[in-house]
């Protein structure tokens, strides 16, 4: 054996001795406090609330977690209202999700309704 595995090994029984020595120390909390920036305001944090909206080839529509079936704009206009009364309009995100044999016109319609409400939106065709 050369001078490069009696190296080696000497690294390896070295890195076993540091990793054992670190997995049985124990680390206690420092009392040292980070420091805050004085130069812009924390922003609250805004957790988002994504509602699923799938559009079927016949134009109802899939809804929630639940997969609760619309069967009309008003139908998901009074669903999105509730969900905006639960979580509060920031909050929210609407996914649609339509098929590339869905009709273009159901797709641009649940857009709209969104646009108008003023939820933000992402809108997903699956091609296959």
């Amino acid at each position: 054996m050369g001078q490069a595995g009696y190296i080696l090994r000497f690294v390896d029984i070295v890195l076993i001795l540091l990793f054992g020595m670190i997995s049985v120390s124990r680390i206690d909390p420092s009392d040292i406090q980070p420091p805050e920036s004085t130069e812009t305001p924390d922003k609250p944090i805004v957790r988002e609330r994504v509602l699923f909206v799938g559009i079927q080839t016949n134009g109802t529509l899939q809804v929630g977690e639940e997969n609760r079936m619309l069967h009309s704009l008003p139908e998901l206009t009074g669903f999105l209202r509730e969900k905006i009364d639960q979580f509060g309009r920031p909050s929210l995100k609407v996914r649609v999700r339509s098929s590339h044999r869905a009709p273009m016109q159901y797709l641009m319609q649940v857009a709209a309704l969104c646009d108008e409400m003023g939820l933000r939106k992402s809108i997903e065709v699956e091609t296959k």
